[in-house]
């Protein structure tokens, strides 16, 4: 039997178990359930942040860490376990127009764009990437008198995770991405602003398997559409640097994100 270290967690391991010795077509599938899961959390997650950021020249630079925490059953004993997938990003984000003022009320209609990489931690010699964008409107810009209110759009993936090496009789590789939709409302209390959202994601998750000694070279998919709540706020310690803590639960598994970002 042998152990393929897929994901390191900060202090935790997660160990999923594959017998390559003697695979079976069912082990494989086994392990693209259980692999299903973590995986879509670890390419969504990332500190959505509550800030449209209307207008030039508004610009941030950030960088934090992520970790998606998921409950799965071992696939060789059946038991119980519990771990955290993590990644470590950065983030940009670019205000590109400032929207429409009324008298009342400002920013509606302000657009801003983001993108962010992240690395996760891997037992093989190549780490996993993901990868992402983001647009985001402003319905309303956060005054004294109104909440800041956007609606953000996004898509993000991973390269290619493979199990198992090209010598091996056994082997899969699995591909991942996600389209998700949030709305998100926040109010800037001094340096402290919280913020919430709501929103539905719907992953894709795509594998393509071999076992020589069965003969057996297939294809696997599965779609899910899950809806995510988030919650979290940043402050603002020194001019520029924004400190920031979120927490996501998407498909009832739950996720963290911390972040320093600096603000243009």
């Amino acid at each position: 039997m042998k152990k393929l270290l897929l994901l390191t967690g900060l202090t935790i391991l997660l160990m999923v178990q594959v017998v390559l010795a003697a695979p079976t077509e069912q082990g494989v599938l086994d392990l693209l359930n259980v692999i299903n899961r973590p995986l879509n959390g670890v390419v969504s997650t990332g500190l959505n942040g509550g800030e449209p950021l209307p207008g030039l020249p508004n610009f941030t630079v950030g960088t934090g860490v992520a970790a998606f925490k998921v409950d799965y059953k071992d696939i060789n004993t059946g038991e119980s376990k519990s771990t955290y997938f993590p990644t470590v990003y950065a983030t940009a984000r670019l205000g590109l127009f400032g929207g429409i003022d009324l008298p009342v009320v400002s920013g509606i209609g302000s657009v801003a764009v983001g993108a962010r990489y992240g690395v996760i931690p891997s037992g093989t010699e190549d780490a996993v990437g993901v990868m992402g964008g983001e647009l985001r409107i402003g319905l309303l810009n956060d005054t004294l008198t109104t909440p800041g209110v956007s609606v953000s759009f996004t898509y993000n993936k991973i390269s290619d995770v493979k199990f198992g090496k090209d010598s091996d009789d056994a082997q899969a590789v699995i591909k991942a991405h996600n389209l998700g939709v949030k709305a998100i409302i926040q109010k800037e209390l001094l340096i402290f602003t919280p913020y919430i959202g709501v929103g539905q994601e719907k992953f894709t998750t795509e594998a393509t398997y071999r076992i020589d000694s069965l003969g057996l070279n297939k294809s696997w998919d599965t779609n899910t559409t899950e809806t995510r709540f988030l919650a979290g706020f940043e402050v603002t310690p020194l001019p520029f640097f924004r400190l920031g803590l979120e927490y996501n639960t998407v498909g009832g598994d739950s996720a963290y994100a911390l972040s320093l970002r600096f603000k243009l």
